[in-house]
C-alpha cells in the first residue's frame, strides 16, 4: 500500500490526539541501517516519516506507541471527545 510522506511531528501530533491506530518501524534502503516510522491513522491512511538514525527512530517509536495506545485514548474515543469541558 502506498504511503503519504509526512514529517515526524505530524505523526506525533496525530498520535497525541488519538488519531493513530498503529505505529511500526521500517528499514530504509538508503542510508543503510536507518529507519522510518510508519503509522496508520483512523481513516486507514498510511503515513511515513523520512529516514532517521536508528537510535532516534527507536526513541520516537516508543513515544509514539505510548501516545497511540495509551495517552491518545484519553483524548479520543470513537466520536466522543473526552476531557473537554461541558458547554454552557
Amino acid at each position: 500500500m502506498p504511503w503519504i510522506s509526512v514529517g515526524l511531528i505530524e505523526i506525533e501530533g496525530m498520535a497525541m490526539n488519538g488519531l493513530v491506530e498503529s505505529v511500526k518501524l521500517e528499514d530504509c534502503r538508503e542510508p543503510k541501517g536507518w529507519k522510518r516510522i510508519v503509522a496508520v491513522d483512523r481513516e486507514g491512511r498510511t503515513l511515513a516519516s523520512k529516514c532517521i538514525e536508528p537510535e532516534a527512530a527507536r526513541r520516537n517509536y516508543m513515544v509514539l506507541t505510548l501516545y497511540s495506545k495509551k495517552w491518545g485514548s484519553l483524548i479520543f474515543s470513537g466520536e466522543e471527545v473526552i476531557g473537554r469541558p461541558e458547554e454552557e
